[in-house]
């Protein structure tokens, strides 16, 4: 069914076209135009959605850009953090030595381990927040044993005149024998105090100087045979007894691990040995309580 007439004029030729109108053409007209907008909407939409992804992974980036300069700074303090507790340990190490033998523990003041299973959770942030806290707790109580060790450092160098006058080495290499206390008397057999410790070795053995002092005698006595004392303090007093031969004279100033004489069995004795004794304000005690030792059942200079 016609339902008009248009005339479409060219712009080139100037000659017009009569163009009939019917139902059927101005329907598919509108379905074309339809389908047309529908095409330009669908479109819009993947472009839309296309620049929503690249929008996201743009933010993923950059958070991962975040989190990985957040674990970088948490690295390097771990690491410091390291060097500080090695440093910890070395100190220790040289604190240690030199107060023969003292024992402080400050593991105490370290927080306990944590969860190794420990999972963050679905907030990355706050987890690394914690981790910050708890290097942050660490790094305040390895700056406080440093203190206390340095202190601690500072009271032993005050006080290393009167280390090295202590005791606490062993005389002589050789095999540990007898102890201090009762015991069976190897001529009589009869039970007695014996009064210091002894240590066999061959005669010839040298025999060291445990600490700093003066040679206050040498010389023989009954029963200890060829002996050298030494005094260390105004009240402690080392004594070596049953020597082959004395490498010191009387007044002479000796030092930690300076050979005073050597082992041998003059006096009352079965075989080559030393008999050490300790004696503080003149009476005799017992050496162990002096001596680092290191191993068992043989002396080790």
């Amino acid at each position: 069914m016609r339902l008009g007439t248009i005339h479409w004029v060219p712009r080139k030729s100037g000659r017009g076209r009569p163009v009939a109108l019917t139902r059927l053409r101005l329907q598919l007209a509108g379905l074309a135009v339809s389908l047309a907008i529908s095409a330009l909407i669908g479109a819009a939409f993947l472009l839309g959605r296309e620049a929503g992804k690249r929008h996201r992974l743009t933010g993923i980036g950059r958070t991962e850009a975040v989190l990985e300069g957040e674990i970088y700074q948490l690295n390097a303090r771990v690491d410091e953090l390291s060097a500080r507790l090695v440093d910890i340990a070395e100190r220790e190490e040289r604190i240690m030595l030199a107060g023969a033998g003292l024992n402080i523990d400050f593991s105490s003041l370290m927080p306990g381990e944590s969860d190794p299973g420990a999972s963050p959770g679905s907030n990355l942030f706050r987890y690394i927040d914690d981790i910050d806290l708890r290097l942050l707790l660490a790094e305040r109580l390895a700056e406080a044993e440093l203190e206390a060790y340095d202190s601690l450092a500072g009271h032993f160098l005050g006080i290393t005149e009167e280390l090295r006058r202590i005791p606490s080495i062993w005389p002589a290499e050789g095999y540990y024998v007898s102890d201090f206390g009762t015991r069976i008397d190897p001529f009589t057999g009869a039970v007695r105090q014996h009064q210091g410790i002894d240590i066999a070795e061959r005669t010839g053995t040298p025999i060291y100087s445990p600490a700093d002092g003066v040679v206050t005698f040498c010389g023989w006595t009954s029963g200890y045979g060829l002996e050298v004392i030494v005094r260390h303090t105004s009240r402690i007093s080392t004594r070596f007894a049953h020597c082959s031969s004395v490498c010191v004279t009387v007044g002479q100033s000796v030092r930690r691990g300076d050979l005073l004489s050597r082992m041998g069995m003059t006096g009352r004795a079965v075989g080559p040995h030393l008999h050490y004794e300790v004696l503080c304000d003149g009476v005799q005690v017992d050496p162990d309580n002096f001596i680092i030792r290191s191993g068992s059942g043989r002396s080790v200079f």
